[in-house]
């Protein structure tokens, strides 16, 4: 009689285990170069020059990047993403460390 039991505990906790959202992969760029990063942070809206969404990672850095897809410019909104750190650009944004994405998702 235990086995039954033990197995709808089981399946009760499997389904209550988060599933990561799917990734989003953005197109490649002309330039491809930079140092690779994880991000894993929060979106957050910035009224600095006509307005910027970053993403502020869990260390506190905020990252400025140059192509963050319309349904992630949302204040607050978690998100995990990779992308690359352009240091030869420059921006008039002045938040943070420039970086295109390569791929993000919610979190």
């Amino acid at each position: 009689m235990r086995f039954p039991a033990l197995a709808a505990i089981a399946f009760v906790l499997a389904s209550c285990t988060p599933k990561s959202a799917p990734w989003v992969m953005l197109p490649a760029t002309a330039d491809t170069t930079g140092t690779p990063l994880t991000l894993v942070g929060t979106v957050h809206y910035t009224d600095v020059e006509g307005g910027v969404y970053t993403i502020r990672s869990d260390d506190g850095v905020s990252y400025d990047p140059t192509n963050l897809p319309a349904e992630f410019k949302k204040e607050g909104l978690a998100v995990e993403a990779e992308a690359r750190k352009q240091d030869a650009m420059a921006g008039i944004h002045q938040v943070g460390p420039i970086v295109t994405l390569t791929r993000i998702r919610t979190r």
